[in-house]
């Protein structure tokens, strides 16, 4: 089982973050001079995306859809580009209180004492499709689940709303067409025990690092390469360091509306519904403009010069089939991945 993130996290890292977090003044501001009843609140929301990626507008979709929902009683200030640090750090800020929101990776806070269920979703081809995956992630088991999960580290999932990309293989040297072309690469992936494990059982070379770092650690050959989707990889500009790409859709994930636990108790019955309702809104503006940026990506892969491969699949799936079980009721319930890819594949 993983430690709690904050015992592993050094003292440098959460000072970092609350630093950077803290920078931008108090996170929920009370109304000055208005009655009680017109009392105008703000909350942060964060990603570490881009400025102008899928995301951003679904962000800035957000804040319109909550002002409007609430009258403008509840406002919304967007921070993109990790301004309000890396993914640890707005983990801690949320679970502290000092940041009220985050749009990431919709498992996220799985490295937590507490969340690991949620490393369910990244057992590789557990879900058949993107939106199966959003329509199983926002069920009434999961809700219960994030609900339970809120409870234990304090980070409230308010919905896993917003279609990804699929992962695929970005790398330096390729082209990936079978697991074994893998073999021995170094690739960055995300902090996760059950994505570590199945790209070790195809014999890659794990290095986990920040979002923020990939970039200079692939032109430097720290690592030979990624495994995000186009949604996060175009936008930053791995296709300049890292010319090749397979297809291997071995993660279908989603985008997660987070929010502190803190900051959802102090928000009324109405104000909580209005959240959650935009959410889902502006889910949309994710889903819709990354399956344009999926279209539009294969083109500026082809204008950089880089290799585009669709690979055997079902090679990948089968020599990654067996990682995720040593984790089967340990981080979740024994039989969880059997009944999840039953409702998803039919």
């Amino acid at each position: 089982m993983r430690k709690d993130t904050s015992s592993r996290q050094s003292s440098r890292s959460v000072i970092l973050g609350r630093r950077g977090l803290i920078a931008g003044g108090a996170t929920f501001v009370m109304g000055k001079g208005r009655p009680a009843r017109a009392q105008s609140r703000t909350v942060r929301i964060a990603s570490i995306a881009m400025t102008n990626s899928p995301w951003h507008f679904a962000m800035n979709k957000f804040r319109d859809e909550v002002a409007q929902r609430t009258n403008g009683t509840l406002k919304v200030q967007v921070f993109m580009d990790g301004q309000l640090g890396d993914m640890s750090q707005m983990t801690s800020g949320l679970q502290l209180g000092v940041l009220d929101m985050a749009y990431i990776g919709a498992t996220t806070p799985q490295t937590l004492k507490g969340a690991e269920t949620l490393s369910i979703c990244y057992v590789p081809y557990i879900f058949s499709s993107v939106a199966s995956a959003e329509e199983i992630c926002n069920n009434e088991e999961f809700m219960a689940l994030y609900d339970k999960i809120a409870k234990a580290v304090g980070i409230r999932t308010v919905g896993a709303w917003g279609q990804r990309s699929a992962r695929a293989f970005n790398t330096s040297r390729g082209p990936i067409v079978t697991p074994a072309d893998a073999k021995g690469l170094r690739l960055r992936i995300p902090l996760s025990d059950v994505v570590e494990a199945s790209f070790q059982a195809i014999g890659v070379q794990v290095v986990p690092m920040g979002m923020l770092e990939i970039y200079t650690a692939i032109s430097r050959g720290t690592v030979d390469g990624q495994d995000n989707g186009f949604d996060l990889s175009v936008p930053a500009h791995f296709y300049e360091v890292a010319k090749y790409w397979s297809a291997t859709d071995h993660i279908f994930e989603l985008v997660g509306w987070f929010i502190s636990e803190r900051t959802w108790q102090k928000l009324g019955t109405e104000e909580q519904a209005a959240v959650s309702a935009a959410a889902k809104e502006a889910g949309k503006v994710t889903t819709e403009l990354t399956k344009k940026l999926d279209a539009d990506s294969l083109e500026i892969l082809k204008a950089n010069h880089c290799t585009y491969t669709i690979p055997e699949r079902d090679k990948f799936r089968e020599a990654m089939a067996n990682a995720h079980k040593k984790f089967d009721g340990v981080y979740w319930p024994a039989g969880m991945v059997e009944r999840i890819r039953k409702l998803s594949y039919g």
